[in-house]
């Protein structure tokens, strides 16, 4: 066997690659140091570069985890020579490993005892990840996986060493983003971008901004105490690749470009009146070569409505021109910055036990760097992806530097890399439901995961992305999307006229949003005091809405039919833009329509409660330990917080579309079963708007949700079958108007 010491380890992973090492770029490499910032203290800086290094200690180093592809274990390892004593003796002298367990502490207080072992659990798959667990490799075999994991660490070579081939050539994340390391590997994936990807090219437009900040490097950057750059802002200014800056305002922000300051601006910004977000976007621009940078605060006049709206009607113009864009994922307002140290993704240094690569021996035990792993949901909960105003700026953008909780990522509409850590390819997306639950639905350059998804599914999917974001200022809920919808409709040809946050072609199926039950935005569903858009459209309340009918329809293996007639549709605009506000609106529709008994249950066991046709006895429905009402029906009631618990209220229902298919995979098992005796089940469902009468206008309705509807099957033997419900009953065909 081999021994393999680590000698020289990096103060942060992956700081000892040199950066002169990459290849020659278009952008000369410019060293920079945010020295906008308070400068630090000798004591300071020195505790700063412990805090980083790769952590070791006498109780870590103790453990060694065979990592060997003979290991007789297989998936699960076994012991690792250490009790939950000595983890309790790492945790007294601050091990910072076993700190990072998660439930240290409540391991050490509530455990049977101090000789229970801690096991390790191992995947030697790339990228290799190993797991420590307070219980055996039987119990764990038995489901105690999720209730009794401790860490999880993804395993790295140490960079500067001889590489072993089971941890592959990815160097470890780098925790300083705002490092000459970070910034060249930014240059090279963006001249990459830029000289080999067509798309991007393809996609990237020609546009220049009516404003601009001009970073030039100070004469005498190199004086202690001087900034690397000056900034002004620039009016008009000539043809050149420029940056824009994705952030959260968080408020009200210092510095902002004002009627006052404007013209002092156009000489010189002093870098010590903007916040801490701004100069840490500056300094990335700088950092990586570029001469430009788009910032809305700066760029636009804030006590000015006009050029306000003049801007915003530009801002797909302002992002699909932009050469690259900076978000600033992890600040969660302009004051907080992003470059700061991912202090957290410091890595630990581990003994491991591997198969020999020098053919001399069968073994060796080397050094490793294990970086502990971050769910997606890490990533996608970071504050500028909550925004509502930034979901479009990410989404019109040819390029995106983000900058999250793992330092930078870089995306293009063909790439994906990291500055360190592992990378993770684009893949184009098959339906919907991926576009959706995609990991990349937060960096998605250029709406990539759309691709192939067709009208009116497609906008569907935009729809429940950007309502699951917050809005501070509810008036801006159509201004938003507005540059969303102004790319979309450009390349969606004949989607036709949008109408407060719908589109004219297949406008009933859009009709059909409904509040998304598994929602947990913060906001819950509301309908706002101050008029907004008119109530067939979901821009007229606060919430989480999706499209969707039915997950068939999502993935083309069944087909809708529309039930009635859209005979008119049309907005009253507030300006001149056809995609921003409304003051007005309505639609009118043809088909049939019942009258329907709701009633909010309150308990909640029943958020959307239940109901019947007008016409039918209560008690007909109801049976042992059941809710009244028709168990046909299904209830989307936009906003349940606003009706009364427990009081019938009267609706009318218009339907829209139908379908045919089975409910869930239980009642398809009965389809098929019932076929096989001859029968035909004709399973058509349905979907229909709720409406409620407007005081005082005749054939007028407001809406207030959405219901499902279908005929079914029941009984294991003797099947009872009850037809779709709109077929059932009276039901009359007229015109309603909704507004």
């Amino acid at each position: 066997m081999v021994l393999v010491p680590v000698t020289n380890l990096p103060e942060s992973p992956g700081l000892n690659q040199a950066a002169g090492s990459l290849q020659s770029q278009a952008w000369p490499l410019i060293h920079v140091l945010n020295d906008a910032l308070p400068p630090i203290s000798d004591d300071q800086e020195e505790h700063d570069q412990n805090e980083v290094s790769p952590h070791t200690c006498r109780h870590c180093s103790r453990i060694t985890i065979d990592m060997r592809q003979t290991s007789k274990y297989g998936k699960v390892d076994g012991q690792i020579g250490f009790t939950e004593a000595d983890v309790a003796a790492a945790l007294k002298d601050n091990c910072a490993l076993f700190s990072a367990f998660h439930g240290g502490a409540y391991l050490v207080s509530m455990t049977s005892g101090p000789d229970n072992p801690i096991w390790v659990e191992r995947s030697l798959k790339q990228p290799p990840i190993v797991s420590f667990h307070e219980v055996d490799s039987e119990r764990l075999e038995l489901g105690y996986q999720m209730h009794n994991r401790l860490g999880e660490f993804v395993l790295y070579n140490v960079p500067g060493q001889k590489p072993h081939d089971l941890f592959g050539s990815q160097p470890p994340p780098n925790i300083l983003p705002n490092s000459e390391l970070s910034f060249s590997r930014a240059r090279r994936y963006l001249e990459d971008c830029s000289a080999n990807h067509t798309k991007c090219r393809e996609f990237n437009l020609k546009h220049m901004p009516t404003r601009l900040l001009e970073v030039s490097p100070y004469p005498n950057s190199s004086t202690p105490g001087e900034p690397p750059f000056v900034v002004r802002l620039v009016t008009n200014p000539a043809p050149a690749p420029y940056a824009t800056l994705s952030y959260c305002w968080g408020g009200d922000q210092p510095g902002k470009t004002t009627k006052k300051n404007i013209a002092a601006y156009s000489r010189n910004i002093p870098l010590d009146a903007l916040p801490l977000t701004i100069i840490d976007a500056l300094t990335v621009t700088h950092g990586i070569g570029m001469k430009y940078l788009w910032v809305d605060a700066l760029c636009i006049i804030q006590d000015s409505d006009q050029d306000k709206m003049n801007e915003i009607s530009n801002m797909h113009l302002i992002y699909r021109g932009a050469f690259l864009t900076v978000a600033a994922g992890v600040a969660g307002t302009s004051l907080d910055g992003f470059l700061r140290p991912r202090v957290h993704d410091r890595g630990y240094v581990l003994n491991v036990r591997v198969d020999s690569t020098d053919g001399k021996e069968k073994e060796e035990i080397r050094q490793v760097i294990a970086i502990p792993v971050r769910s997606r949901r890490d990533q996608e909960m970071l504050p500028l992806y909550t925004r509502a105003w930034t979901f479009q700026e990410g989404q019109l953008s040819t390029r995106v530097l983000a900058y999250g909780n793992r330092g930078m990522v870089f995306c293009c509409l063909e790439g994906r890399h990291t500055d360190g850590g592992h990378e993770q390819p684009i893949e184009t997306l098959r339906s919907v439901e991926d576009a959706i639950g995609a990991s990349f639905k937060n960096l998605d350059p250029g709406n990539q995961s759309l691709i192939g998804v067709r009208h009116p599914l497609a906008w569907g999917v935009i729809v429940e992305a950007y309502t699951s974001r917050e809005l501070t200022v509810g008036d801006d809920k159509l201004l938003a999307v507005m540059a969303i919808a102004e790319e979309y409709k450009r390349t969606n040809k004949g989607v036709g006229e949008y109408l407060a946050g719908l589109w004219r072609g297949d406008m009933l199926f859009q009709l059909l949003w409904a509040g998304h039950k598994a929602s947990d935005v913060k906001t819950k569903f509301k309908r706002p005091e101050k008029y907004r858009a008119p109530s067939w459209s979901w821009a007229s309340l606060d919430g989480h809405f999706r499209m969707f009918l039915h997950q068939g329809v999502l993935d083309g293996s069944i087909e809708y039919k529309y039930a009635c007639e859209l005979l008119h549709a049309e907005t009253t605009l507030v300006g001149d833009n056809p995609l921003g506000q409304v003051k007005g609106g309505f639609i009118r529709l043809r088909g049939r329509v019942k009258k329907v008994v709701w009633r909010r249950d309150g308990t909640g066991k029943h958020d959307y409660g239940y109901g019947w046709a007008v016409g039918d006895s209560e008690s007909q429905w109801v049976k042992p330990g059941q809710v009244p009402g028709d168990d046909r029906l299904s209830w989307y009631v936009d906003v349940p917080d606003e009706w009364p618990v427990k009081k019938d209220i009267e609706m009318s229902c218009i339907e829209v579309c139908t379908y045919e298919a089975p409910e869930n995979l239980m009642q398809f098992a009965m389809v098929q079963l019932y076929n096989e005796r001859g029968g035909s089940p004709n399973m058509t469902q349905g979907r229909g708007i709720l409406l409620i009468p407007v005081e005082g206008q005749r054939n007028t309705y407001r809406r207030v949700g959405t219901m499902g509807c279908k005929g079914y099957l029941k009984g294991d033997v003797c099947f009872e079958k009850k037809p779709y419900w709109f077929d059932e009953g009276y039901s009359l065909r007229s015109e309603v108007v909704v507004i």
